[in-house]
């Protein structure tokens, strides 16, 4: 400790098991956090943890008050004697608390008082409740070989990590199992394995007996296999629009990660370039093609009730999902992770195949700036340890300079509304919304982000309850959230290191709800409704019947993900238009945290927030008006990220809004200073205005380091020079924990300035996670704007006085 070489982190480390203590923590992290600091010189222990020391809403027990939470901090270290003279300390504090410490020891025993265990990492480690479940699960669904997945620790050696494999092959073996497949990416330290055992072995492990398999060292987790796609009832509908064509000779800028989507569909026959290496065509019919055909129409046509105008540029595919070959209860299979692959291999070659090239052939599609991910692993809900997924996927962006685009995931839980049932008809809109609103805000607990949706560098989409369908009343079928909010299925933040996540809201489609049988007469079961018709957002399905070419209904956080990507495409193409006419304009190597900032930069809460804060009574009665502000903005990011995406201020300005975007790559310990002109007609008026300012970037990560994220960038003095002080976004202190910063102003102040005088914020750039080798693109924009009925001509007088002409034209 004198030699400072521990540190402790909130999240699992990927270390040397050896070198790895575990700490359960009685209490809360904060009151251990505390503790510590008292121990002279040992305050540096906890210089890296940040907030995360704190209790929140992300780490409780449901239904326990916060004094009785026991959560798991982990001291890694560089020395194992040191780490074993601590853990013998703990045990002779064990035996007898009241036994006098040697000298410059004694101050161990208010630590100590604050923790259950000291332990190297173990069996209870091993086999969480997750894995647990999942087996029990299987089990009881009758199946005789169970598959699942183990993530092994990770070592810097080629030999221990061959040693590891081999060992778990003849620790499988021993219980008649097989290895199905492995994977090993140096780059995120992952090393896993895909077994599969019989049941009698996984019986004799859920009943308690231990075997060399569960006590093996060399394992870090059991994972149950990922679970990405549920399967759902179609409804055809009404025949699909005309056939529509697209530019052939411009490459593709946007990759579908997904199922196989039906391209011979009218709506899609000249939209895809579908590229299937593994020739999973063959065995994929075509009425089991209903995600990857969904995603595709939403992203190329949009939503097919609103009427909106195709892309001009296809779209490749990968398939990723297959049709479960179990599902044999539905007319159409369940498309899920195929049960003969491990995901994160799976996901790692696909994008490697589009941007570098596999078997020593070049890259497929070097033209990709965006990938949608419109999947989910349901079982691997988000607690603090970044998935494998999700560090593959921050890799994989920074690697090959790529925006990816996930979905936050969908939670399709019931509501249980404490009414009487049969009463919801008789209640106003308003009294069913709060009433729905207040039993989603109790479930938060459990419907957080799923995996790999908390990943830093991408964009996580959460749903809106909104699309562009007309409503067909039925009787057993009532809109809870009948005014535009957070769609009910989606699930909700905060991210890694409580960085804001979802990243944004977009239109994810109405779900109705119906009203369950069964249970206490004084509750109301509000079950969603699955049935794909109206409302919804209006899709190309694969048919089921002799129809041709039919559409349906559908909805969910992959819709919302599906809708971003087709924004983005579209800010894209504004982009290569840009350069067309303006040669200085930003290079095709700023195109993915160009997007990235100009997705962000057009959300707001705006009214998004009123009910939602409406319902937090301990919110509004506390009394320091700082610090209810800070509650009230951790609150409504946890649930609405930076706000809903508002695609026309994305992608262009107005009279009375002028947008500016500046690029830049930027070293540790150097700042970019970013200006632009005022409009002299704001100059000395009391109009209210609001300056926007949006900062993204990809950061490089290191996962040996607890604070992962490798560069830190961050913005100051925005809007000093415009008279705007009042905060409406979220906290700048969160804003700052991922890879983008959107924060608006707003203000009537009046400042006296000079025609020529200009405002200016300056991008910093800091090492976050140990020292990274190559300057960090990053794309800053900034708007200004006053009222829509001002007579000032803000955008032309900013025009006019620009020097970069950099600026999103007006539209």
């Amino acid at each position: 400790m004198d030699g400072r070489r521990l540190r402790i982190q909130g999240d699992s480390p990927v270390d040397n098991p050896e070198l790895v203590l575990v700490m359960e923590v009685m209490g809360s992290t904060e009151q251990f956090a505390n503790a510590v600091g008292r121990i002279q010189g040992l305050e540096w222990l906890f210089e890296l943890m940040e907030e995360q020391v704190a209790p929140d809403e992300d780490f409780f027990v449901p239904d326990a008050p916060m004094s009785n939470l026991t959560g798991r901090i982990f001291l890694v270290g560089s020395n194992k004697e040191a780490l074993d003279q601590l853990i013998a300390l703990w045990q002779r504090y064990e035996r007898d608390p009241q036994a006098p410490f040697d000298h410059g020891y004694a101050s161990f025993k208010y630590v100590f008082k604050h923790l259950k265990a000291i332990r190297y990492w173990d069996v209870q480690d091993r086999l969480n409740t997750d894995v647990l479940a999942y087996w029990q699960d299987e089990l009881d669904s009758g199946k005789e070989l169970v598959r699942f997945e183990i993530e092994a620790w990770y070592f810097n050696s080629f030999d221990k990590n061959a040693a590891t494999v081999a060992q778990i092959r003849r620790q499988i073996g021993a219980l008649n199992g097989t290895v199905i497949s492995e994977a090993h990416i140096h780059e995120i330290a992952y090393q896993g394995v895909l077994v599969e055992l019989p049941r009698h072995a996984i019986e004799k492990i859920l009943s308690g007996e231990v075997n060399d398999l569960v006590l093996s060292d060399r394992i870090m987790y059991f994972r149950p296999r990922p679970q990405c796609v549920e399967g759902g009832e179609i409804e055809e509908s009404e025949q699909a629009l005309a056939e529509t064509s697209v530019e052939e000779s411009s490459p593709p800028v946007l990759a579908l990660l997904d199922g196989l989507p039906m391209a011979n569909h009218a709506l899609l026959r000249s939209a895809l370039i579908i590229d299937d290496p593994d020739g999973w065509e063959s065995a994929y019919e075509a009425k089991d093609r209903v995600h990857g055909t969904a995603m595709a129409s939403l992203i190329f046509h949009g939503e097919l009730d609103a009427n909106e105008v195709p892309l001009s540029r296809k779209i490749y595919v990968r398939p990723v999902l297959r049709p479960d070959p179990e599902d044999n209860y539905h007319e159409r299979r369940a498309e899920s992770v195929p049960n003969d692959v491990l995901l994160i291999d799976l996901i790692h070659r696909a994008v490697k195949r589009i941007c570098q090239g596999e078997s020593g052939s070049g890259p497929i599609a070097p033209s990709i700036k965006i990938i949608n991910l419109s999947l989910g692993d349901s079982n691997r809900v988000f607690s603090r340890d970044i998935s494998p997924w999700a560090r593959l996927i921050d890799w994989l962006s920074h690697r090959y300079n790529v925006l990816f685009i996930v979905s936050a995931g969908n939670d399709a839980s019931e509501l249980e509304l404490p009414v009487p049932r049969g009463s919801l008809s008789g209640m106003l809109e308003t009294q069913r919304r709060d009433l729905a609103l207040a039993t989603l805000l109790q479930q938060a607990d459990r419907r957080r982000l799923i995996s790999p949706a908390e990943a830093m560098n991408a964009l996580t989409i959460g749903a809106l309850h909104a699309d562009a369908a007309n409503i067909t009343p039925v009787l057993d079928r009532i809109d809870l959230f009948s005014t535009p909010g957070i769609s009910p299925l989606s699930r909700i933040g905060h991210g890694y290191k409580r960085s804001i996540k979802p990243d944004l809201l977009a239109p994810g489609g109405r779900c109705l709800h119906a009203e369950g049988f069964g249970g206490d007469a004084n509750i109301t079961r509000a079950v969603p409704v699955s049935v794909r018709r109206s409302p919804g957002q209006r899709v190309a399905v694969p048919p089921l019947s002799d129809a041709a070419d039919p559409t349906g209904y559908t909805r969910g956080t992959s819709n919302a993900a599906a809708l971003t990507s087709r924004l983005a495409v579209q800010i894209y193409e504004g982009l290569e238009d840009l350069r067309r006419t303006i040669p200085s304009a930003p290079g095709p190597q700023y195109d993915a945290v160009l997007i990235k900032a100009l997705l962000v930069h057009g959300t707001s809460w705006g009214d998004l927030q009123n009910a939602l804060l409406a319902l937090r009574a301990d919110i509004a009665e506390i009394q320091d008006t700082a610090a209810r502000r800070r509650k009230e903005k951790d609150f409504l990011a946890r649930w609405l990220g930076y706000g809903a995406l508002n695609p026309e201020r994305s992608l262009a300005s107005t009279a009375q809004r002028a947008t500016i975007i500046g690029v830049g790559a930027l070293s540790a310990d150097n700042a970019f200073e970013f200006s632009a002109p005022l409009p002299p007609s704001l100059a000395g008026t009391t109009e209210w205005r609001r300056m926007t300012a949006t900062l993204a970037w990809i950061s490089p990560t290191n996962h040996a380091h607890q604070s992962y994220r490798c560069a830190r960038l961050w913005m100051t003095g925005v809007g000093t020079e415009v008279g705007v002080e009042r905060e409406n976004s979220a906290e700048h202190n969160a804003a700052r924990r991922g890879t983008v910063q959107h924060q608006i102003f707003e203000g009537e102040r009046a400042l006296a300035y000079v025609d020529g005088a200009k405002f200016t914020c300056k991008v910093n750039c800091a090492e976050d996670a140990g020292a990274f080798s190559e300057p960090v693109r990053f794309c800053i924009c900034v708007s200004l704007e006053v009222a829509i009925n001002s007579e000032i001509p803000l955008y032309q007088e900013i025009r006019q006085r620009i020097e970069p002409p950099v600026e999103i034209r007006a539209g």
